[in-house]
């Protein structure tokens, strides 16, 4: 009597792990599908060429195979046979998939598991039902699981020790409060951002003893600007106005050709006046150490839609992941804020320092910037590498107007020749729009898209597109009854039209 527990509990496992060997024969080609079907959706290819490769996984080319072995073994004597027919079945089923998916992500592993998290919930594209909602976090949510990223080289260095996530304050505001009826005027965020753009003029008229070196340059500013946070913005200026963007060492970098790039060690950048992130960053630490400053140096990832094709070596990464990146967090009066002097630096020798990267919000920093150490984003709830790639591409300059996108919300969507998306405007933002197709350079074509109101507060941009691959570019400025206004660029939407 005693064996039939132990008889039992054999015959359950047999027949527990012949179920499981049974449903890897589904399982497996329906995740090689998955993978397929979003590779097609993330890249604006055919699904019925998607669902050919899945029809193919199975069952025509296993069950194929089988077939021609069984016409095979009938023009040779019998012979007893290992397997069953459905074990051999099984087996090719994963031999096939397996070729499938090892070529796949040999071939492109991060686009690969960048499409599943992007697009890995194509089929539910226009169903927000309960039952859609909750499948989609199940889809996104495994498919996150597979989009691990770490940096292929050490380019950058590692982020400063970040601070224990209990012991910030945290400032998730996105979007300024709801307006004062009658008013167009945007509150600033609780650290005073944005910022005016201007140069203080102690900054900007420093004498050129003060400017000797670092610690000559820190002790002046620690003099000239007593509040710390109008010391952190003089810092922030000096160093975008004294450096110029190094474009020859990032193509150094690029190609990782290391021994011939220029140190980006602060008093290196300081002595040449150039630099690529890292150096800018860098000298933020040295200058916030010379002038009683903590400033902490941060590596991650940047992107926007300029940043999606990213040069490697003689080769194109593409993909949303964006580029390796350094930038920095400054701590003031027990709260730590976020700085990129890079992307505040002028480009051309005409244009102003910007202010859109100093104190910024963590959740409008979080559009274009993720730390590899999440606690960097100072965020009580830091997003995951899966939402980063799937947020539109957004500048947190649309924090400036004080709009907020409400659709679409992802980085990527498919449409049949229209688009429409949906921005709340409560502070009468003037916003446009056009359509560029895209062809990885430039000189795409350009659509113009009308901006019409909407209900409410709202404000609808309608582009009408043909078939191809789209950056719908979005521009913004204030409010203004008369005169000419600047537009701002404030976000993308990648749009695939068929």
């Amino acid at each position: 009597m005693s064996s039939r527990p132990a008889q039992l509990a054999m015959w359950v496992g047999r027949h527990l792990l012949r179920a499981v060997w049974l449903s890897t024969m589904v399982l497996t080609p329906l995740f090689g599908f998955w993978v397929a079907s979003s590779l097609a959706a993330y890249e604006n290819a055919s699904q019925w060429l998607a669902l050919l490769i899945g029809l193919l996984l199975f069952p025509l080319i296993p069950v194929g195979w089988e077939l021609f072995h069984l016409w095979r073994r009938s023009k040779q004597p019998a012979s007893k046979q290992i397997l069953t027919r459905l074990d051999r079945l099984v087996l090719r089923t994963l031999i096939i998939n397996g070729l499938f998916l090892g070529c796949t992500l040999w071939l492109g592993r991060q686009t690969a598991f960048r499409a599943l998290a992007v697009r890995g919930d194509w089929m539910l594209e226009g169903h927000d039902g309960p039952i859609a909602t909750t499948l989609r976090g199940w889809l996104l949510g495994f498919a996150d699981r597979f989009d691990h990223r770490k940096p292929d080289d050490d380019r950058y260095g590692d982020s400063d020790t970040a601070p224990d996530p209990w012991a910030v304050k945290h400032r998730d505001d996105q979007a300024p409060p709801p307006p004062a009826p009658g008013t167009t005027e945007i509150p600033k965020s609780a650290a005073g951002w944005p910022l005016a753009d201007a140069p203080d003029p102690k900054v900007t008229t420093m004498p050129e003893t003060a400017q000797t070196s670092i610690q000559t340059v820190g002790a002046y500013l620690r003099d000239q600007f007593p509040d710390k946070k109008r010391r952190v913005k003089a810092i922030h200026d000096y160093v975008a106005l004294r450096l110029h963007y190094d474009d020859d060492a990032l193509a150094k970098i690029n190609a990782r050709d290391y021994a011939n790039t220029p140190s980006q060690q602060a008093e290196a950048v300081f002595t040449r006046r150039a630099g690529v992130c890292e150096g800018y960053a860098r000298l933020m630490v040295a200058m916030g150490k010379a002038s009683g400053l903590e400033i902490a140096y941060v590596t991650g990832w940047i992107r926007d839609a300029s940043r999606r094709l990213t040069p490697v070596g003689d080769t194109v990464k593409s993909g949303l992941e964006g580029a390796l990146h350094a930038w920095n967090a400054v701590l003031v009066d027990d709260e730590w804020l976020l700085i990129d002097t890079t992307w505040d630096d002028p480009t051309g020798a005409k244009e102003p320092v910007r202010s859109t990267y100093l104190f910024t919000p963590p959740a409008l920093f979080a559009y274009d910037h993720l730390p590899e150490d999440p606690a960097w984003q100072l965020a009580m709830k830091p997003i995951s590498l899966g939402d980063y790639a799937r947020q539109a591409l957004l500048s947190p300059s649309i924090g400036r107007f004080g709009l907020l996108l409400e659709q679409p919300t992802r980085s990527q969507i498919t449409v049949s020749g229209n688009v429409t998306i949906v921005l709340d405007n409560p502070y009468r933002a003037k916003v446009s729009a056009y359509a560029r197709l895209d062809t990885g350079n430039a000189d795409g074509s350009h659509l113009p898209c009308e901006a019409t109101p909407g209900t409410g507060t709202r404000v609808e941009v309608h582009c009408a597109l043909g078939d191809g691959e789209y950056e719908v570019q979005l521009f913004a400025a204030p409010f203004t009854a008369t005169g000419l206004v600047t537009y701002d660029y404030i976000g993308t939407i990648l749009v695939n039209s068929h």
